[in-house]
C-alpha cells in the first residue's frame, strides 16, 4: 500500500493500534528528546518486566472469569489492583474494560484514517510508579457474590529523566512537577475536533504546531458527543458504544506526551445540562447540544427528569462517579494529564445555585481524590468568579473565563478586563489562578475584528505577568489560531517564561514606577467601586494595591462607610499601597457624614499622620487633598470621630502613564520580571506598531536587594533577546532598581536576576542569564550600569526655594488640619498646624517621608535619577466643597 508523505506520521499510531491484538505489557523508555516517557496506550509484551523507569507506564492485561451484563459498572464487577510501594504504602488502582481499536488507512493514497475494532475486548491495568525500588502488586475481582484473586507480581523501578506529575509548587500561586521543576502553562484550548474537519489528524497537526512554538498546555473536553464522550450515545453508564471515542483519547494523550504538552481534561460539559439555547447564528452549530439531547434525560431513555437533577439525584451521582472512576482508571496513569476539570462552567448548568452547587462539587472532588492515586490537580470552571467555591479544599486552582461582547458591543481594552477579572480572584484566593478561556466573543471567532492576533498577544502576556499561574488560553483554536496561523504568538512567552524561578517563595505582583524624560501626560486613577450597603463591614487586614489599572484586590469588598467610636465593631482603618510615577496629589472625596454626630478623617502616609480633618454632622461633598511624591507609599485612612463618614471616591491625579507595566518580583532574593505595553497597541487600533510613536520610559522596581543584576530585554513579537546589560544596585540607595527601557511601540519584556550580592564574586553566582542577545544593548555614555536611584525625594516645607534636598530628612511638625464644614455650599477650611505630635521641636518630617541617601557616593560614576523640585512646596491639605454627581442616601 502506498502512503502519502502527508500521512507518514500515522504509521507509528497504526503500529501502536495493531499491538492491541495480542499484547500484554508495555513499558516505554524515555528518549533523550522527551521530558517524560512516552506511554503507549496498549501492552506490547507478555510478562511483567524486571525493571521499569520511574514515571513510566506499566500496563498489563487481566483475565477475569465469569459473565456480567455491564463490565463498566463496578456494582456488577469491580476489578482492582493493589500496588505496594518500596516505602510500604498501599495504592489501589481500578482496572478497566476496553475494546481495542486501531487506525485503518482508507481511500487512494491513504486519503483518510478511520478507527475500527482490532481484537478481543478485555481488562487492563495501567499504573505509573512514582518511587524507586521494589514494588509488588495483586489484582482481585469482586462481584456481589464473590471475591476472586486474579494475579500478583513484582517489579523494580529505576530512575528516569521524567519530572513526574504536576502539583502546586512551593510558591502556592504557581505549579511545579514532582521534582520541583516549575511548570508554567502556555497554550490554548483544543476542546474537540470534527471528523469531517480532520479528527485525530487535526489533533496531530495542532499539537505539532503548539510544540514547535514551545507551548506546553492544552485544554480538552471529554464530554463532547461527536468526538470524545463516554455516556454518549448511551445508555449512560454503558461505555461499549464509546470505545472508539475512548481510544481517541488514548491516542491524543500519547501524542501530547511525545510533544511535551500537558492536558487539562474537562470531565462534564455544562452544555448537556442546560436548557439555554445557543445564540442564533453561532459559529458552532455542532455545539447546539442541550438537555434535550442528553442521554440522561428521561425523554431519551435516561433516569433524570430535569437538568438540575444532576445536583441532588442519587442516580445522577452514581452515574457520574462511575464515569470518573473509568476516566481515572484508563487515563489517570499519565503525567501529561495536568488537571481534572470537573465541569467547564458549573454556574451555567440549569438550576444552579451556590447552595446546590457547593455540596455537589464537594462530592465530586472528594470522590476524585479518593480514587486518583496520583492526586492530579482538580479545578472547576465558572462563568462568573466565585472564590467561595474555589476556596473549597477539594479545588486546587481557579479556572477563570473572560469573554467580551464583540461584535455586538463596543468593548473596551481587553487587557484592563483581563486584569480586573484575574485580580478579583487573586486578591482573595491563596491558590493558583489560571485564565482557561478568553476571547473577544464566546459565539464568534474574532477573525473580522483581529486577524493579526493583537488581543491574543496582549492577553497572553498580561495574564502571565498579572500574577496568575500561566498565560491565558484562547478559546478559538481551530477557526482562529489555526485558521490564521497564529501559533508563533505562543513562542515569545514560552521562551521568556523558561528559566524564571516560579517557585520562588516571595515572587508576587508588584507595582513599579514608570517615568519618562520627555513630557508625557499621566491620567488620573479614580477608585469608587466600594460596597455601599449600610452597615457593611470591610474584610480585616486587607492591603489594597492601587495599580494603574485598578485596585488589587477589588475594592468592591471594601465598605464605603468608615465607622467611628459609636459602632466600634464596624470600625476598621483601610490600607492602600500607592506608587505614583511622578509627584502628584491624592484626593479623597467624602460624600456624606452621619447627621447625628461628627466624624474625623485621618490620613497616614508611610507611618506619619499627614492630615486630620474634622467633619460636623450632615457634612457632604468634601474633597480632601494631600500631595504625594513619586514612588511607593503606604496610605492608611481611618475615622477617629464619633460616627460614620462615607467615601465617594479616592483619586490619584497623575497615575496612569501611556505605557502599561505589569511586574512580578521576589524582593528577598532579587528577581524582577516585567511586561511593558504601549497602551495604544490594541486590536482596535489595527495593531500597527509602526504608526505609534515610540515611548521612552524608565522602569523602577522598589525595594530590591543590593547587588549585581543581569538584565535582559525581550522582543515579545519574536521571543528574541534584544538587549542585555549588567546593573549594580549599591547598598547606599533606597533599593529602587531603575532600568531604561528600549523605545516602546508595541510591547516588550524585561528580566532582571540578581547574580551577586554587594560583596560576592559575580562569576561564582548562581542564576546568571546565559542567553546570547541578538542585539547588544549598550547604555548611552551618560547612563552607567551602576545607578544611584532616589525616586521619591523629601519635600521640605520651607519658605525658600532650593534645588537640592538635604542628605538627612529632618522631621517637622506633622500638619494636623481641622475643618468643620457646615451644610452651606462653600465651607472654608483653614489648616491649623500643631506641635502635639512633634517629638523634637527642631525636627521637621516631610509630608511624605522617604530616605535620601545622597551622602553616600556610588562606587562608580553613575546617573542619579533624583526628582528635585525647583521650588519646594509647603504641604497643604485642602478641603473644599465640590459639585457632587451623586449623594448616597444614608440611614
Amino acid at each position: 500500500m502506498r502512503v502519502s508523505s502527508e500521512h507518514t506520521r500515522w504509521s507509528l499510531i497504526m503500529a501502536v493500534g495493531l499491538l492491541l491484538l495480542g499484547a500484554v505489557i508495555v513499558v516505554p523508555i524515555a528518549t533523550a528528546q522527551q521530558q517524560t516517557p512516552s506511554p503507549t496506550p496498549s501492552p506490547a509484551q507478555d510478562d511483567i518486566p524486571e525493571t521499569i523507569p520511574r514515571y513510566s507506564l506499566l500496563e498489563f492485561a487481566v483475565s477475569v472469569p465469569g459473565t456480567y451484563d455491564n463490565p463498566y459498572d463496578p456494582d456488577q464487577i469491580d476489578v482492582q489492583a493493589t500496588f505496594r510501594s518500596p516505602k510500604g504504602e498501599t495504592i489501589p488502582v481500578p482496572a478497566f474494560y476496553l475494546r481495542p481499536y486501531a487506525l485503518n488507512c482508507t481511500g487512494d493514497d491513504c486519503e483518510s484514517m478511520a478507527a475500527s475494532p482490532a481484537g478481543a475486548p478485555g481488562w487492563r491495568v495501567r499504573f505509573t510508579p512514582t518511587q524507586i525500588g521494589r514494588w509488588t502488586f495483586d489484582v482481585v475481582a469482586r462481584t456481589p457474590d464473590d471475591t476472586v484473586s486474579l494475579r500478583e507480581g513484582e517489579f523494580r523501578v529505576i530512575e528516569s529523566d521524567s519530572s513526574g506529575f504536576v502539583h502546586t509548587g512551593s510558591n502556592p500561586h504557581y505549579f511545579a512537577f514532582d521534582d520541583g521543576t516549575a511548570y508554567f502553562p502556555v497554550g490554548e484550548n483544543l476542546a474537540w475536533a470534527l471528523d469531517n474537519e480532520g479528527g485525530l489528524d487535526a489533533y496531530s497537526r495542532w499539537l505539532d504546531e503548539l510544540s514547535a512554538a514551545g507551548a506546553n498546555y492544552a485544554r480538552l473536553n471529554l464530554d463532547v458527543p461527536w468526538f470524545i464522550s463516554l455516556d454518549s450515545p448511551g445508555p449512560p453508564g454503558d461505555y461499549d458504544a464509546a470505545q472508539a471515542a475512548a481510544w481517541r483519547l488514548d491516542t491524543i494523550l500519547q501524542m501530547a506526551a511525545e510533544r511535551g504538552i500537558y492536558l487539562q481534561l474537562t470531565l462534564i460539559w455544562h452544555r448537556g445540562f442546560t436548557t439555554e439555547p445557543l445564540p442564533s447564528g453561532t459559529a458552532r452549530p455542532e455545539a447546539a447540544i442541550s438537555w434535550a439531547t442528553n442521554p440522561y434525560n428521561t425523554a431519551n431513555g435516561g433516569a433524570l427528569d430535569g437538568p438540575s437533577s444532576i445536583f441532588f439525584d442519587a442516580t445522577a451521582r452514581d452515574l457520574l462517579r462511575q464515569r470518573l472512576r473509568y476516566i481515572v482508571a484508563r487515563w489517570g496513569y499519565s503525567p501529561n494529564v495536568f488537571a481534572w476539570e470537573v465541569t467547564d462552567a458549573l454556574d451555567a448548568i440549569s438550576g444552579y445555585t451556590a447552595s446546590r452547587g457547593q455540596p455537589w462539587l464537594q462530592d465530586m472532588t472528594g470522590y476524585l481524590r479518593q480514587i486518583d492515586p496520583y492526586r492530579h490537580l482538580i479545578t472547576v470552571g465558572l462563568r462568573q468568579p466565585d472564590t467561595a467555591l474555589w476556596r473549597l479544599p477539594g479545588i486546587d486552582f481557579a479556572g477563570v473565563q473572560l469573554y467580551q461582547g464583540r461584535p455586538d458591543e463596543d468593548t473596551g481594552d481587553i487587557v484592563s478586563d483581563t486584569l480586573a477579572t484575574l485580580r478579583e480572584v487573586m486578591g482573595s484566593l491563596d491558590k493558583p489562578v489560571l485564565l482557561t478561556e478568553f476571547s473577544l466573543n464566546s459565539t464568534y471567532p474574532p477573525i473580522d475584528d483581529d486577524p493579526n492576533g493583537i488581543h491574543l498577544k496582549n492577553v497572553l502576556w498580561s495574564a502571565a505577568l498579572s500574577g496568575s499561574a500561566g498565560g491565558g488560553a484562547t478559546w478559538w483554536w481551530d477557526s482562529y489560531v489555526d485558521a490564521e496561523n497564529l501559533y508563533e504568538d505562543f513562542r515569545p512567552l514560552a521562551q521568556f517564561s523558561q528559566g524564571i524561578p516560579w517557585g520562588s517563595p516571595d515572587l508576587q505582583p508588584v507595582e513599579v514606577g514608570l517615568s519618562a524624560d520627555e513630557a508625557v501626560t499621566y491620567t488620573p486613577l479614580r477608585i469608587e467601586d466600594f460596597n455601599r450597603e449600610p452597615e457593611s463591614i470591610s474584610p480585616p487586614n486587607t492591603i489594597y494595591r492601587l495599580t494603574a489599572d485598578g485596585p488589587v484586590p477589588s475594592t468592591g469588598q471594601m465598605s464605603s462607610f468608615f465607622y467611628g467610636s459609636a459602632t466600634p465593631v464596624l470600625s476598621r482603618p483601610q490600607t492602600f499601597t500607592i506608587t505614583p510615577p511622578v509627584d502628584t496629589e491624592l484626593r479623597i472625596h467624602v460624600s456624606t457624614v452621619s447627621p447625628d454626630a461628627p466624624a474625623m478623617l485621618t490620613i497616614n502616609v508611610d507611618g506619619f499622620e499627614v492630615a486630620r480633618v474634622d467633619f460636623s454632622p450632615a457634612s457632604a461633598d468634601i474633597l480632601v487633598t494631600v500631595p504625594l511624591s513619586a514612588g511607593e507609599h503606604t496610605v492608611v485612612l481611618d475615622n477617629l470621630g464619633a460616627d460614620w463618614l462615607e467615601l465617594g471616591y479616592i483619586e490619584i491625579a497623575d497615575y496612569r502613564a501611556p505605557v502599561r507595566a505589569l511586574a512580578l518580583a521576589d524582593r528577598t532574593v532579587g528577581i524582577a520580571v516585567a511586561w511593558a505595553q504601549h497602551r495604544s497597541y490594541t486590536w482596535q487600533n489595527g495593531g500597527d506598531a509602526q504608526t505609534l510613536g515610540p515611548l521612552n520610559f524608565q522602569l523602577a522596581f522598589p525595594g530590591m536587594p543590593p547587588g549585581l543584576y543581569r538584565v535582559t530585554y525581550w522582543d515579545t513579537a519574536t521571543g528574541a533577546v534584544i538587549g542585555e546589560e549588567s546593573v549594580t544596585l549599591p547598598e547606599a540607595t533606597d533599593g529602587t532598581l531603575a532600568l531604561n527601557l528600549l523605545p516602546i511601540t508595541s510591547q516588550m519584556a524585561v528580566r532582571a536576576f540578581r547574580i551577586a550580592g554587594p560583596e560576592e564574586n559575580p562569576t561564582a553566582a548562581i542564576g546568571v542569564a546565559t542567553r546570547t542577545p541578538e542585539v547588544s544593548f549598550t547604555p548611552s555614555p551618560t547612563e552607567t550600569a551602576t545607578p544611584t536611584i532616589t525616586l521619591t525625594p523629601s519635600i521640605t516645607p520651607t519658605p525658600t526655594d532650593t534645588d537640592t534636598p538635604t542628605n538627612t530628612p529632618e522631621p517637622t511638625d506633622t500638619a494636623t488640619n481641622t475643618s468643620t464644614p457646615s451644610v452651606t455650599p462653600s465651607p472654608t477650611v483653614t489648616p491649623s498646624p500643631t506641635d502635639t505630635d512633634t517629638p523634637e521641636p527642631t525636627e521637621t518630617p516631610s509630608l511624605t517621608p522617604s530616605p535620601i541617601d545622597t551622602d553616600t557616593p556610588s562606587p562608580t560614576p553613575s546617573k542619579t535619577l533624583t526628582r528635585t523640585p525647583t521650588s519646594t512646596r509647603t504641604p497643604t491639605v485642602a478641603a473644599t466643597t465640590i459639585p457632587s454627581t451623586r449623594v448616597v442616601p444614608v440611614p
